[in-house]
């Protein structure tokens, strides 16, 4: 009840807001999805070419012929040191200058050491081939390191007459106190003077003749100082360089 003579007004309440926020989260929408680094393809690996393969490869890329300061590519002959059927690939050196040099042919059997191979352009010969470029004789295999100097031989051997005239009955004196002949492995000065007197003024018709007369084999010894100027291009007097081209 309301007391006399006042009236009633009701009390309006003010709603305070709370303190503590009594909002709700919106809803969870889940873990955002990272997305993962793509994997670069593979590269596939390159398949390994077979041997009937790499043989038609170098055939069909047949280096240009000769440059200038380049007496490789004018070469005419090869001779075989050692031939790798599988790889189609023959190392040996040119006739003309003992260049040691790797020849691409086409041959099913294998040829053997001293054999010829005709690397010229007119493809006159048989068998035939193209040169890839020279040989270092550190990367040669053992058996052909071995075989080089026995093969120098027997080139020597066959072009004897051509020997004998160049060197054996033209060398002299290279100083007061050297022969020509001591560039030989084995021969020293009394030998070499022995030699000369021996050889006179008519000289040595034949290597046969050279060697029972002075108890060597001139094949082997003039074979053995060119395998010296091959492995040693600083080594002087060359007689690489005097005694080549061959002229049979």
């Amino acid at each position: 009840m309301s007391r006399p003579g006042r009236d009633y007004t009701p009390r309006k309440f003010n709603k305070a807001k709370p303190s503590v926020d009594t909002s709700m989260p919106p809803p969870a929408t889940g873990r955002k999805e990272v997305p993962k680094p793509q994997k670069k393809p593979e590269q596939q690996p390159q398949r390994q070419q077979r041997p009937q393969q790499r043989r038609n490869n170098r055939g069909n890329q047949r280096p240009q012929r000769r440059r200038d300061g380049q007496p490789l590519y004018d070469a005419k002959w090869v001779r075989v040191v050692e031939h790798d059927v599988s790889e189609g690939v023959v190392t040996g050196f040119t006739e003309d200058t003992i260049i040691p040099c790797r020849v691409a042919i086409e041959s099913s059997e294998a040829l053997l050491p001293s054999m010829r191979i005709y690397v010229g352009d007119d493809g006159k010969g048989s068998p035939s081939g193209s040169i890839l470029g020279g040989a270092r004789m550190d990367k040669m295999s053992n058996s052909a390191k071995i075989d080089f100097p026995l093969i120098l031989q027997l080139f020597v051997e066959e072009h004897g007459k051509h020997f004998v005239d160049a060197f054996f009955n033209k060398a002299g004196n290279l100083s007061l106190k050297q022969h020509a002949f001591e560039l030989l492995a084995g021969i020293g000065n009394k030998k070499a003077l022995q030699m000369a007197e021996l050889r006179g003024s008519s000289g040595f018709s034949s290597m046969q003749e050279l060697n029972e007369k002075c108890g060597i084999d001139s094949a082997e010894l003039l074979a053995r100082r060119f395998f010296s100027e091959v492995e040693d291009r600083s080594l002087q007097p060359r007689l690489i360089d005097h005694l080549f081209p061959v002229t049979a």
